[in-house]
Order: C-alpha cells, then sequence, then structure tokens
C-alpha cells in the first residue's frame, strides 16, 4: 500500500519543531513555506502535488483560490494566542483580540477541518460561530528535539549559559528578563534557528525560561519544545490542561519576583533541577509526541471521529471590533500617506 502525502504549509522556523522528520516513515512528507505575503501564482508546487493531507499553520493567510483546487483534505492548525476564559475570568488584550479578529477570515474559506491548538478558546470561537472540529495542541518532533546524552546526569558537563530563551523581546517579557540578564549569563534568540542548531543551543543551558508575549494567560507551544530537550523550564502560569503539570513537569510562577527566586533557587539545586527536568521530558515524550499526535489525528479524521469545519452567524460583539479595527487600520494608512506627501513636498 502506498504511503499516504502529507504537506504542511506552514512557517516552518515557527512550526517545523511540531514534525520536522517525525512522520517520513509513514507518508510521504513534503513542506511549503508560508510567508505572510505569499500570492496564489506561489502556491504551483503544492497544486501540483495533490497531497492526501493538507496541514495549514495560519490557514487564514490562505487565498479561498487555492484551497479550492485541493483535491486532498484541508486542515487548518490554528496557532495564534486568542481571547480565553480561565476560571471564569476572560484573558485578553489588544494583541489576542487582534490576531483573532484577522483569523476570523477562516469563515469564508473551504476548510475540512480547523483544529485550534488551545481549548479555553473554543468555547469563545464557538460565539463567534466558528465550529471548530476540535483542540489539537501542538506536539513536538521528539526525535530531534530531545536531550543530549551529555546532559541526563546531574553531574554533567560544565554548561555554556545559565538561561536561555527564543522568542522576540516586548515590554511584558523585558519585565521579567531585565534582572535575570543583569545578573546571569543568559542567551536570548529571537528568530532565525530551529531544528538541530536550536537544540544545541538548548543543551548549553541550565535552565530554560517562557514569558507570555503580553500580560495574559495563554500557552506557548515553546513549553513542550523546550521540555523535550531535558532542560527543566521555569516558565509563567499557562493556560490549565491535561498534559502538561506545574510542579511536576514544569515550574510555574506569577510575577518577575518569583522568577528571580526560581531561577536563584534551581541553579543553586542541580539535582532537583534534573529530577522535574527529566519528569518533563519523560511527559511531553509520551503525550506530546510528533509522529503519534499526527498518526492519531489523521486516524481520527478518517474514522469521522472529529467533526468538519462549520460556520454560522457571527457574533455581533466580534463583527463590530472588526470594523472599529478596520477603521483605525484605515485612519492609520491615510495618515500615513498625508505625511509622506508632507516630506515629499518639504523634500522639493
Amino acid at each position: 500500500m502506498p504511503k499516504p502525502t502529507i504537506a504542511f504549509i506552514t512557517q516552518p522556523e515557527y512550526f517545523r519543531f511540531t514534525y520536522e522528520t517525525a512522520l517520513d516513515a509513514d507518508a510521504e512528507v513534503h513542506e511549503l513555506a508560508l510567508p505572510p505575503m505569499l500570492l496564489s501564482g506561489d502556491f504551483a508546487p503544492l497544486l501540483e502535488l495533490q497531497a492526501d493531507y493538507n496541514l495549514i499553520f495560519r490557514g487564514e493567510w490562505m487565498p479561498a483560490k487555492v484551497l479550492e483546487q485541493l483535491r486532498g483534505l484541508r486542515i487548518a492548525l490554528s496557532s495564534e494566542p486568542f481571547p480565553r476564559s480561565i476560571d471564569g475570568q476572560l484573558q485578553m488584550t489588544w494583541d489576542s483580540l487582534n490576531r483573532y479578529l484577522h483569523f476570523r477570515a477562516i469563515r469564508s474559506l473551504p476548510f475540512d477541518y480547523v483544529f485550534h491548538y488551545d481549548a479555553a478558546s473554543l468555547p469563545l470561537m464557538a460565539r463567534d460561530g466558528l465550529n471548530c472540529s476540535g483542540h489539537f495542541p501542538f506536539p513536538v518532533a521528539t526525535n530531534v528535539y530531545q536531550p543530549s546524552p551529555k546532559t541526563r546526569t546531574a553531574s554533567s558537563p560544565p554548561k555554556r549559559w545559565d538561561l536561555f530563551f527564543i522568542g522576540r523581546s516586548t515590554p511584558h517579557r523585558e519585565r521579567f528578563f531585565g534582572p535575570l540578564k543583569h545578573h546571569y549569563q543568559f542567551l536570548h534568540l529571537c528568530h532565525g534557528v530551529w531544528g538541530a542548531p536550536l537544540v544545541d543551543y538548548v543543551h548549553q543551558a541550565r535552565l530554560c525560561l517562557n514569558v507570555h508575549a503580553e500580560n495574559e494567560v495563554s500557552w506557548e507551544p515553546r513549553v513542550q519544545m523546550l521540555l523535550a530537550c531535558g532542560i527543566l523550564l521555569i516558565s509563567e502560569k499557562i493556560t490549565p490542561n491535561d498534559l502538561l503539570r506545574p510542579g511536576q513537569d514544569y515550574i510555574a510562577v506569577d510575577s518577575p519576583q518569583q522568577m528571580h527566586e526560581a531561577v536563584a533557587y534551581y541553579l543553586a539545586n542541580p539535582q532537583e533541577r534534573q529530577r522535574i527536568a527529566v519528569t518533563g521530558c519523560e511527559r511531553v515524550r509520551s503525550c506530546l509526541d510528533g509522529r503519534e499526535s499526527y498518526l492519531t489525528l489523521l486516524r481520527q479524521i478518517q474514522a469521522a471521529e472529529v467533526s468538519r469545519f462549520s460556520a454560522s452567524a457571527p457574533a455581533a460583539a466580534f463583527t463590530a471590533a472588526g470594523r472599529a479595527q478596520s477603521a483605525a487600520l484605515w485612519v492609520r494608512q491615510q495618515w500615513g500617506r498625508r505625511r509622506w506627501a508632507w516630506r515629499q513636498g518639504g523634500a522639493r
């Protein structure tokens, strides 16, 4: 029986860690980069391939005309932090609301299935008429993201850095990181490194950190990616879930002060640090392994165990917010054009 063909349409620097080479023995895997400004004519390789499964990150960016020409299943894997309710409280910033308002374009796109990575946002999406197929916590290609043989024991060789973080800098993050960067050897990578080179950087750190981009509770997939490498993770609290257990798989903190205290404690206690790191790594390998997660997802789809994506009437509040967003964008564009014209006139 021939292997199924899977196309990952993605930003590889952000999402390749979920599959990497994990499915190579089970499927014919192809990857097509999806930058934000990709045009319909750039999808010729995808249309020529006609994969059995098209797994698309940032599906809201896909042109409808391209999706309509795909004969295989069209599966969107929604990846962005959206507003969510946690313990009865709405967690939202302008950034997460703005991301969701852009995502709502998926309503008019012909996807067969849409999965969101964080179950806490699904009720809000359903109230807005976006009836997703379920949630799909992003897995990790554990054949690539794994512990180094040199770091499996507490008596490992000296590390190059005390702390490691990968992700863009924001004011909220720097509230946590600023003091730590002053006191410790702190490696902060913003973008541009993934796969085996990223794993090498992680292995050279004693601790890994995770802090949200904005001041709201969310769940960044970097959490399980870093845990899979076998290094203790200290993280700002993430969305409660059944997979990753604070205090057992990673250390959760509420504030910059708590993070500073946790860093000092676990740097001074390498055996305890190693114990939790091993537990977290094993948890990811057992619950979020890339091969098993993707194969299970495809089996559930084939067995009709998940519902197809559908869209009903949108919520008036989100529609109004979307119009306000569009109006604000138009004003900024007009102001930008006027400033440019004024500068050109001044230059003359």
